[in-house]
């Protein structure tokens, strides 16, 4: 059987990232402190430098899900207009 992966708290990588991106800590440094390979705290910055806190902690949403979610909402509801407007046409010519 394979070895099992620790996953690591994102309060953790997140105190981690930060006290090397503040220059507390070298990577080395972090990594020796905190039993974590360089290679980890490398992909971790990277992550955190790319989308924040929230990638550590795992959400890989997109920044326009909501914004999508309101287009999607308002297109429904012109399509049930459009279906009811064509409904009320089609009972004004008799078919």
């Amino acid at each position: 059987m394979g070895k099992q992966r620790k996953k690591w708290p994102t309060d953790t990588k997140e105190q981690i990232v930060l006290s090397v991106l503040g220059g507390q800590l070298n990577v080395a440094e972090a990594a020796r402190q905190h039993g974590v390979n360089e290679s980890l705290i490398h992909t971790w910055k990277a992550q955190f430098l790319e989308a924040g806190r929230g990638r550590l902690a795992g959400d890989h949403t997109d920044d326009r899900h909501g914004e999508l979610e309101r287009e999607n909402e308002r297109l429904k509801v012109l399509v049930g207009e459009k279906e009811l407007a064509l409904h009320i046409a089609k009972k004004a010519r008799g078919l």
